[in-house]
């Protein structure tokens, strides 16, 4: 028996996923657009697994800054 292989239209899903966020943001101030898509963000899985990699090991940038603050 063979599993058979799921397609995902990804252009079809972005364009939903636009929608809903044009919708959550239409009429309010960029203050509180700026808050709504933070408070979505933290709710995403994706977003807080990057948010989790970040706090356990900081960006290269930061990193090299901090190398040669040391060094010098």
């Amino acid at each position: 028996m063979t599993k058979k292989s799921e397609t995902i239209d990804c252009v079809a899903m972005k364009w939903r996923v636009q929608r809903r966020l044009a919708k959550a943001l239409a009429g309010k101030s960029p203050e509180e657009q700026a808050e709504t898509l933070h408070r979505l963000a933290a709710r995403s899985p994706l977003w807080r697994s990057l948010a989790k990699a970040r706090a356990v090991r900081p960006p290269k940038a930061v990193r090299a800054h901090d190398e040669k603050r040391s060094t010098g």
